[in-house]
Order: C-alpha cells, then structure tokens, then sequence
C-alpha cells in the first residue's frame, strides 16, 4: 500500500521497468527472451532473468563487466539515464 518514492531500485528492478516500458509490456504478460545466460550472476531461474536478458538482446546494457549485470547493485540517477536514453534510442 506504499509507493516509497525515496527507496533505491536495484540494476534488475531497473531492467524491469525498462523492458516493460520499451516492449509496453503489462505486469501479466510474459517476456520472451534467450534462454542461455548472458551473464554469471543472472542465472535463468532468477525472477529478473528475462528482463536482463531482453536488456541485453535490445542492445541497452551489455552489463557492469563482460560476464556480469550485477543485477543487486543500486542504480545511480546517473546510471539510470543512460539506460533511459538507450532504451529510448535502439530502434
């Protein structure tokens, strides 16, 4: 029943409403994306899993290293605009 405005997002939460956003996705329609990890820390059966992989695939993150999204970082203001503008600007 709160909002909590103030709370930090994590880099998977992100991924979520940015996916859902650009796909304009409702909370109870399925994200098809890869099935093969694109990342170490993101295993397949992660509740955020294919969000990540849609990032990636639509070519809007390609993580915090190679192998990693680090998806239990926070997201800076900062971080969060690139990933806006390059949701925003893959075609």
């Amino acid at each position: 029943t709160t909002y909590c405005p103030d709370d930090n997002v994590t880099r998977s939460q992100m991924a979520t409403f940015i996916v859902r956003a650009v796909l304009r996705v409702r909370f109870d329609q399925p994200i098809t994306a890869p099935t093969t990890p694109f990342f170490t820390d993101v295993p397949a059966t992660d509740v955020f899993f294919p969000f990540v992989q849609k990032m990636k695939e639509l070519g809007i993150t390609s993580g915090c290293t190679a192998t990693t999204y680090c998806g239990t970082d926070f997201t800076t203001r900062g971080q969060m605009s690139v990933f806006v503008v390059r949701a925003l600007l893959t075609p």
